[in-house]
């Protein structure tokens, strides 16, 4: 059991950005958003199955790799966090 906890603090420890100081989304990687203008990398990439809308990157064979702690999504050639920065538009 102690194992499965440690693994699942690191595994949200390392699914992206720190959240800003204020609470509030500023538009980088994995940060909510509502809309691409809400995104510095103009990039809002909603994935139905894990229940987030995230701010993200296109990614793909001849695209920068994924940062650390996210993958990409080939279905929708965007990088995926395993879970969205914790932050309020």
């Amino acid at each position: 059991m102690r194992v499965l906890v440690i693994v699942l603090v690191f595994a949200t420890a390392c699914a992206g950005n720190s959240p800003p100081a204020s609470g509030r989304c500023t538009g980088q990687l994995f940060q909510a958003c509502a809309e691409e203008h809400d995104c510095s990398s103009m990039v809002c990439q909603n994935f139905p199955a894990e229940e987030f809308q995230v701010c993200s990157q296109f990614c793909g064979p001849d695209l920068p790799a994924c940062p650390d702690g996210s993958e990409c999504d080939a279905t929708v050639g965007a990088c995926k966090p395993a879970a969205a920065d914790d932050c309020t538009l």
